[in-house]
């Protein structure tokens, strides 16, 4: 049922209105106004699914009443009454912010099609899309993880991160490997991809959710993932682009809770775009060596520069041991940004994990490194949800985590 409220100019003008709505089953008048405040008044008192509003209303005219309902009442329909429906008139209705402009001497269909109208745009709010836009507990979040140099860990960190998160959230939680030369997403999942971030490019123009998901593996923890190419294409640069990734995040973040994204230590505009668009991007880096400390520090300040805002920055430290050439303040000096967090060197459980193909926090939940990630997720899941709970102490287990390192570096 449209619920309406009328506007007249003069006694009984509204009275042929009054009969041709009266004669449809799913309108319903529910109040007249006989000036322009009144009316005002009556949509903000009503709040009806539209407002008819004459434009010569005595008192304000019906351009001011939209403008007024527009702000006061924005999910009343205004629709403004004029002499005719030429294109300045039209500009001049949508500028006071009336959803639709009527010819006063339109027939009786139009009328009726247009306040119908009104209550589909309602029905939106019924929508799924509806929800994610404006329920903070379903919006979706983009999470983005670099680093200045490979072999710091950073594809172990995605794949456990996203597993974790996947688990509390099943079929809610996607994993993109942006490596499309030679991506290891696949392998510490132990899945076998049909296509990859590379194959699905050539069908950017027409990408469409359908063949996103078809594209999707979905992993026994509930992940689904995307892989890069486990072969070198010369050509994959060129396409991973921009608006191949923007029509890509579009579709992800409509139909899953969080989207993970591991990228390359390679800054080429679809990388920069994504990390542009990430709501927390996760900077992975070890204090092995001078070359890593100082390219992080030159990634981070660079990404601080124009792309990321400072809040959104975590610096994780990855390995971290007491055997670190570098303490955590020098990291902190370079880069001007405190570290999120530290995950100890556990090697052991890290190499075993990588080569069955099973995520440790799956195959070994207690071991000190799984308990780091968890901890890292409820960080992240409590300041991505909005979550009223205690702050995670990013520095707890450091003690544990400044153990004397196993042999061995592959994490």
């Amino acid at each position: 049922m449209t619920r309406v409220v009328l506007t007249e100019v003069a006694a009984g003008a509204a009275e042929g209105l009054r009969k041709v709505l009266g004669n449809s089953d799913d309108m319903e008048i529910i109040g007249y106004a006989r000036d322009g405040l009144e009316a005002a008044q009556m949509a903000i008192q009503l709040q009806p699914d539209a407002l008819l509003v004459h434009r010569d209303l005595p008192g304000i005219s019906g351009y001011d009443v939209c403008r007024l309902v527009s702000v006061a009442a924005p999910e009343v329909g205004c629709i403004l009454l004029e002499e005719d429906e030429s294109e300045k008139s039209l500009r001049a209705a949508m500028q006071a912010g009336a959803r639709a402009i009527l010819a006063r001497d339109s027939d009786v269909q139009r009328l009726l099609q247009t306040l119908r109208q009104m209550q589909d745009i309602k029905a939106i709010r019924d929508t799924s899309d509806y929800q994610l836009a404006t329920d903070p507990a379903k919006m979706p979040a983009t999470i983005g993880l670099i680093s200045a140099k490979d072999g710091v860990g950073k594809t172990t960190i995605a794949v456990n991160l996203a597993t974790t998160v996947a688990q509390r959230f099943p079929d809610q939680v996607v994993l993109v490997d942006y490596y499309a030369h030679l991506g290891d997403v696949d392998l510490c999942l132990n899945i076998d991809p049909r296509n990859s971030l590379v194959d699905l490019a050539s069908f950017a123009s027409d990408l469409d959710a359908d063949m996103v998901e078809a594209a999707l593996i979905r992993h026994d923890s509930g992940l689904r993932v995307l892989a890069g190419c486990s072969v070198l294409r010369p050509v994959w640069l060129d396409a991973i682009n921009v608006p191949y990734i923007a029509t890509l995040l579009g579709i992800l973040r409509r139909h899953y809770r969080f989207a993970f994204c591991e990228l390359p230590p390679l800054l080429w505009p679809a990388s920069l775009y994504t990390l542009s668009r990430c709501q927390q991007v996760i900077v992975v880096t070890n204090l092995f060596d001078l070359p890593t400390v100082r390219d992080t520090a030159t990634l981070v300040n660079m990404l601080l520069a124009g792309y990321v805002g400072r809040d959104r920055v975590k610096l994780v430290v990855n390995r971290a041991s007491r055997r670190d050439a570098y303490p955590v303040t020098d990291l902190e000096e370079a880069t001007g940004q405190k570290i999120s967090f530290e995950l100890p060197n556990d090697s052991q459980t890290v190499v075993s994990a990588f080569n069955k193909g099973t995520p440790f926090v799956i195959g070994q939940p207690s071991s000190i490194i799984a308990r780091a990630i968890e901890q890292m997720a409820d960080a992240l899941l409590a300041e991505l949800t909005n979550m009223q709970s205690e702050p995670v102490n990013a520095s707890k287990g450091l003690d544990s985590a400044r153990e004397p390192s196993q042999d061995g570096d592959l994490t």
